[in-house]
């Protein structure tokens, strides 16, 4: 079982959300869009970090897609969020329309207003209706986890 699970594609994107207190954001690799109309996403979330948390309690949440120039933020959000003036994890954001913070550096996000949160297992699933996106980069190509040395499926 877990080799077939294994060769299910994802790419790499940092979820990111925040509430009246805190901000955190992850990376992530189980994203998909789930609906045309209304557009809706998903993202499948850790139970046992932050921002899952931060997510519940603000209804919110932003998709940053990770481009192939931007491989080394993987294990930077693969920790705990520090905050710092601007910056989470040493990377620059900006507030989107959510409230959600969006990664400036990256090449394309996706906002949302959580609609359901499924608790199954290890993961929270966030179903959430796209509210904003924008693409700051139309050239760069998105990471996929066959090619790096990241392997969360399994």
């Amino acid at each position: 079982m877990t080799q077939a699970l294994k060769k299910i594609s994802y790419g790499f994107y940092i979820v990111s959300s925040k509430n009246n207190e805190d901000i955190a954001a992850a990376t992530v690799s189980w994203v998909s869009q789930v609906s045309f109309d209304p557009p809706l996403v998903m993202a499948a979330i850790k139970n046992d970090g932050e921002l899952v948390n931060v997510i519940a309690e603000s209804g919110v949440l932003a998709i940053n897609v990770i481009g192939k120039a931007e491989k080394p933020l993987i294990p930077e959000f693969s920790k705990d969020t520090e905050v710092e003036g601007n910056k989470i994890n040493g990377s620059l954001f900006e507030e989107g329309v959510t409230g959600a913070p969006l990664l400036t550096r990256l090449p394309a996000f996706v906002e949302g207003k959580v609609v359901e949160a499924i608790n199954k297992g290890d993961h929270t699933i966030f179903i959430a209706e796209v509210v904003n996106s924008g693409v700051r980069n139309p050239d760069a190509e998105p990471l996929m986890e066959w090619e790096t040395e990241y392997h969360y499926g399994g």
